[in-house]
């Protein structure tokens, strides 16, 4: 055997082999305390433009018609100030009787910022339903939930199993792969006899201490949660440089609908983000300092992203809804002289929609876009 420096190459082979079956051994339980240290069941999902926070809502909490916001039912629709949203209007009502959604069951409301840390928390309720439905005070039960599943002493046998198979496998990689014997010293044997103890011990009493406090899996504080998820969903939302607009089921439905797979969220079945662009009303710094960004080659419009709705709910009129609510509100608030979007070319559906909703893909300004997506515009 050619000698590899001054280490056999027989040796250098078996302490690859030791130390890859140590860590195919290991690999699964260390996995495993990685994942559980995983501390929010929360997916940040990624929205192109087309493709939730009270835990027991009630009457008082939950958007009604008597709160000062622009509200759609289902079950009708408002006059618009052109012939193209009636029609639109119209037939998202069509849409919603032909699928079978009882009549007023489905209610549009336009997002209010200011509701922000409040007891009706609209922001922080679109925030649990973008995070799977999941309000912050569901995050924290599931959180201690899980903390509380695992038995503590088995935790820490696991953890001290953890730190001594690192500790082992950290001193035979020593032994194997260190200098030639010094008798003075020991030699490798000895060196890696020492980081085992060292390495193993410090490592297996961290572990098993560790897992042993039930500190396994961290359980977020509330003020936590809501950051999380305000960061992760809403930021731009919640300082009004977003105009949000949600589909809330009628306020009685919001905790028994689909066996209350909506209860986290306080009823949102669907939302939309939208964002008023290039107009004089949307000139001024946002509460965070930032001055809104200018989108050259364009006139005032407003640019609506983030369309979601949930899958159990889909085909049913919901995403029309919300789509007639962002119009009405532009022709009636703002200077917007088109509305505008952005869609990837092999959603066929949304395609549809926005086709429906008069919405055609831009020829004029050839704004560019992400690779596999159009530019589409309405004009008011």
């Amino acid at each position: 055997m050619m000698p590899l420096g001054s280490r056999p190459m027989s040796l250098w082979f078996l302490s690859l082999f030791i130390s890859a079956s140590i860590w195919n051994l290991l690999l699964p339980p260390v996995t495993s305390a990685f994942l559980n240290q995983q501390q929010s069941p929360t997916t940040r999902r990624h929205w192109c433009t087309n493709t939730a926070p009270r835990l027991f809502p009630t009457s008082s909490s939950s958007p009604s018609a008597n709160q000062n916001i622009p509200i759609r039912s289902s079950s009708t629709t408002a006059a618009t100030t052109t012939a193209t949203s009636s029609s639109s209007s119209n037939s998202s009502s069509e849409d919603s009787s032909k699928s079978g959604f009882p009549p007023g069951l489905i209610h549009i409301v336009k997002i209010d910022p200011s509701t922000y840390g409040t007891e009706n928390d609209q922001v922080m309720q679109v925030a649990s339903y973008r995070n799977q439905r999941m309000s912050p005070e569901q995050m924290i039960a599931a959180q201690q939930a899980k903390r509380e599943s695992f038995d503590p002493v088995e935790s820490a046998l696991e953890g001290i199993k953890i730190g001594l198979g690192i500790g082992l496998a950290a001193g035979i990689v020593t032994a194997l792969n260190g200098a030639d014997p010094d008798p003075a010293q020991g030699g490798p044997i000895m060196t890696g006899v020492t980081n085992f103890a060292v390495i193993g011990g410090t490592t297996a009493s961290l572990l098993g201490y560790n897992n042993y406090s039930g500190n396994r899996v961290y359980v977020m504080s509330l003020e936590e949660a809501r950051n999380r998820l305000t960061v992760d969903f809403v930021a731009s939302l919640k300082i009004s440089q977003d105009i949000g607009f949600a589909a809330y089921l009628e306020p009685s439905k919001a905790s028994t609908f689909k066996n209350g797979r909506f209860e986290g969220c306080n009823g949102i079945v669907g939302c939309v983000d939208c964002q008023l662009r290039n107009s004089k009303e949307s000139d001024k710094p946002l509460e965070n300092g930032v001055m809104p960004k200018n989108y050259p080659g364009l006139p005032a419009h407003v640019h609506i992203k983030n369309m979601d709705v949930d899958e159990t709910v889909r085909r049913k009129g919901i995403a029309k809804q919300l789509m007639v609510s962002i119009e009405e509100w532009a022709r009636s608030s703002t200077d917007a002289e088109l509305l505008t979007l952005e869609v990837r070319n092999d959603n066929e559906a949304a395609m549809r929609l926005y086709e429906g909703c008069g919405f055609v893909k831009d020829t004029v300004t050839k704004r560019k876009t992400r690779g596999g997506c159009s530019f589409m515009v309405k004009k008011l």
